[in-house]
């Protein structure tokens, strides 16, 4: 696991800060939007939406550290010349992890959304219902 970490470069930051924020995103709008006398507010909507907002710029983030770890790994193939194919696919391979990462965060926030979403629908229409009677 540590060597994952390592072997993602520089970009491990931004996609470990923005997981970071997407949990405490998470975290606040679970309390919001589950406690007793949960409300839709118009608040918890917009940090709800921006748990979507932060898990689509991991994924972002990824595609942007593997492109730049191509680029890197091409250089270093043009400079050494000849290079055995194995050598090649394991620089790219190490090159997708921040990818899958990203993807990973982002799949990880999408279902959270969906699910906070879902909440907060019910409490919309409980919130029109009451209202209406």
């Amino acid at each position: 696991m540590i060597e994952l970490w390592e072997a993602m470069g520089f970009i491990r930051y931004p996609l470990t800060m923005s997981s970071v924020i997407i949990v405490a995103l998470v975290l606040y709008s679970t309390v919001r939007l589950f406690e007793g006398d949960a409300r839709p507010l118009p608040m918890t909507k917009t940090f709800m939406d921006s748990v979507l907002f932060w898990g689509g710029f991991s994924l972002i983030t990824g595609i942007l550290g593997t492109l730049v770890g191509i680029v890197v790994a091409a250089q270093s193939i043009e400079r050494a010349g000849t290079v055995a194919p194995t050598l090649v696919w394991g620089g790219i391979k190490v090159a997708l992890y921040s990818s899958v990462f990203g993807l990973l965060v982002l799949a990880v926030s999408s279902l959270a959304w969906f699910v906070l979403h879902l909440r907060w629908r019910f409490l919309s229409s409980r919130e029109v219902m009451h209202g209406s009677h």
